[in-house]
């Protein structure tokens, strides 16, 4: 946990997966790694099963807090759904729209699984896509999904260096899905998460064995960090409350920790005495400046409605708006992604 403003910013991991499903790893020793890595939350997902929940397994393991939810997919094999908060897996016959609606009316958490899917469904690595677009009360989109960005700049010419050196290869979130989430805060605040989907999986090519993406190398690199008004409560059900209110608020940020500690990074807007953070909203754009503030250097662009309107090279970027707007935050190092921002509502 660190100070970030006025909030308190905790640092964790989305979207896991351990022995309960193909993960290849149990919970309990997941979470060893989670917290030796220095997170302070892990979400994790096992496809179809809250075996873990359960039997009682969530809840802080030494200074990480385990939340337990699944992965829920339609009978096709498509449409993959975080759900955190329901109290049993949803009948597999479910349709997309359906499962959302459900969980939306159980009060749970819910995430669009790594959207941005496009090569083939068949082969040995098949797609998983969201096709679903017509779904109704999903409260968040992965915008950048580690295990799906690697999967599909895979080729037969480049998988041993992207197997010996995965983190390396990660480029940002595609245009293409930044785009679908811009489009979807226009009607509603919908949170852009980071998610890792790890399963550390063993791989043989030739005499080589690896894992691909060890637990410890992912939860080095993409992470989710969330921004509370108050420390995270040593209660199971108010931490999970506290989590899953600021992922609805969009109070948060991913980064990519590969190309540098996002911790203590600001996006914020100012007009007069108010003053808000990502998911806040400001009523006009008139004598209101946005300002980013990021750890260490970068190449920082400031977006309006999808459409870049600042940019800076530095540490910080201060920007008087002259429109009305969803304003968002990209940070770069070089040409790679590294922190990006939820929207911030100006006049909208």
């Amino acid at each position: 946990m660190n100070r970030s403003g006025n909030y308190y910013e905790y640092q964790g991991s989305i979207h896991i997966h351990t022995t309960d499903s193909d993960g290849s790893k149990p919970l309990e020793e997941v979470a060893q790694i989670a917290a030796s890595a220095g997170l302070d939350f892990i979400f994790v997902s096992d496809h179809m099963t809250l075996r873990a929940r359960q039997a009682g397994k969530e809840g802080y393991y030494g200074r990480t807090f385990v939340v337990i939810g699944y992965e829920h997919n339609d009978l096709e094999d498509c449409n993959h759904y975080l759900v955190f908060g329901t109290d049993s897996v949803m009948p597999a016959e479910m349709t997309a729209p359906e499962y959302v609606a459900e969980a939306r009316r159980q009060g749970a958490l819910g995430i669009i699984a790594h959207p941005d899917e496009v090569r083939p469904r068949v082969g040995k690595f098949p797609s998983y896509p969201w096709l679903a677009w017509d779904a109704r009360g999903y409260d968040g989109i992965e915008i950048w999904n580690q295990m799906s960005e690697w999967m599909e700049n895979l080729t037969a010419f480049n998988q041993i260096k992207m197997l010996l050196s995965p983190r390396r290869f990660l480029k940002s979130p595609t245009d293409r899905i930044l785009q679908i989430w811009d489009d979807a805060n226009r009607a509603r605040r919908v949170a852009g998460i980071g998610g890792v989907d790890v399963h550390a999986f063993p791989y043989k090519i030739g005499p080589i064995r690896i894992t691909i993406f060890p637990y410890k190398v992912q939860f080095k690199s993409i992470q989710t960090h969330l921004l509370l008004a108050e420390e995270l409560s040593g209660d199971t059900e108010g931490a999970k409350k506290q989590l899953f209110e600021a992922i609805r608020d969009c109070r948060l940020f991913v980064c990519n920790h590969r190309w540098g500690n996002g911790c203590g990074f600001e996006f914020k807007a100012a007009r007069g005495g108010q003053e808000v953070i990502s998911g806040g909203k400001i009523d006009d754009f008139k004598d209101t400046h946005i300002k980013v503030e990021c750890p260490e250097s970068a190449n920082i662009r400031l977006l309006a409605n999808g459409i870049i309107v600042a940019q800076a090279k530095g540490k910080t970027l201060d920007f008087p708006t002259v429109k009305n707007g969803l304003y968002r935050a990209e940070a770069y190092k070089g040409t790679k992604g590294w922190i990006f921002s939820n929207h911030i509502r100006v006049g909208v």
